[in-house]
């Protein structure tokens, strides 16, 4: 089984730091993570590889740091990494990202029979990537998946949305976004970090290995901008109060009429 997993470096969320200028998130010299849903995503792969067997793709689009991203991958079970990197692929918003990934995945060989990825990333927190990956390979796809088994030439795989759960048969090849439920990522071994560090060779390619126009990705491929960044209002903090139903109500009133959220002639009227 031929399964590519898309990974995202995300900067630990407490070192964020903000280009004013351009409005996107700095990378540069800031300490990063693998986004957490995305190593769920290879944990998934890992697991299913380990039932039927195949080979693992990870690809990450980003600065040349996120090579350490793919290598980690590797120490943690990928077969293979490949890292997009261009000048022009930065400032990317979903959208622009979700097309430099598609046309990556659809350069291996042979096309992997199943692509997943981390439900949402800690940085942007979108959900989008996963789902427009897929519009653009016209693939089938579900989202927020917790359990996943293979069934001939399809998958059945489960899902809770919107308070139900939802089991579902997906025909192959078809794309995932996966849920923190669906396991819990291993411990990766000293040795094995220490190997995919010192061995093994990270793909590279961009712009033109991809066949992309300038036009198409980064800031001149995207659809979106951020205009501007404020800080989200504190939120109050609440009263208890007791007594009985009655007491309770009119306090309550009361309270109501103080903020003018009601009107207290319209409430005799």
């Amino acid at each position: 089984m031929e399964i590519t997993v898309c990974i995202k470096q995300v900067p630990d969320v407490p070192s964020i730091r903000i280009d004013r200028r351009r409005m996107t998130i700095i990378r540069e010299g800031v300490e990063s993570i693998i986004n957490p849903l995305d190593c769920v995503a290879l944990e998934s792969a890992v697991e299913l590889r380990k039932k039927e067997g195949g080979k693992i793709t990870v690809i990450s689009m980003g600065p040349p740091q996120s090579e350490e991203a793919l290598r980690e991958a590797m120490a943690f079970g990928a077969d293979q990494g490949i890292l997009l990197t261009d000048p022009a692929f930065a400032g990317a918003d979903t959208l622009a990202t979700s097309h430099v990934l598609a046309r990556a995945i659809t350069r291996l060989t042979p096309f992997p029979d199943l692509v997943i990825c981390g439900k949402q990333t800690i940085d942007s927190d979108t959900g989008h990537v996963g789902p427009q990956i897929a519009e653009e390979l016209d693939l089938p796809q579900v989202c927020g998946v917790h359990e996943i088994h293979l069934k001939g030439d399809s998958l059945m795989v489960k899902r809770l949305y919107d308070g139900f759960l939802d089991t579902l048969r997906v025909s192959l090849p078809a794309l995932l976004t996966v849920s923190h439920e669906i396991s819990v990522p291993h411990h990766i071994p000293l040795g094995n970090l220490e190997e995919a560090f010192s061995e093994g060779e990270i793909i590279q390619w961009g712009l033109e290995d991809l066949d992309l126009k300038e036009e198409e990705v980064g800031l001149c491929g995207s659809a979106t901008r951020v205009w501007k960044l404020r800080k989200a209002e504190t939120k109050r903090g609440g009263i208890i109060v007791g007594g009985t139903s009655k007491s309770l109500t009119e306090n309550l009133i009361r309270k109501l009429e103080a903020l003018s959220i009601i009107d207290e002639e319209a409430e005799k009227a």
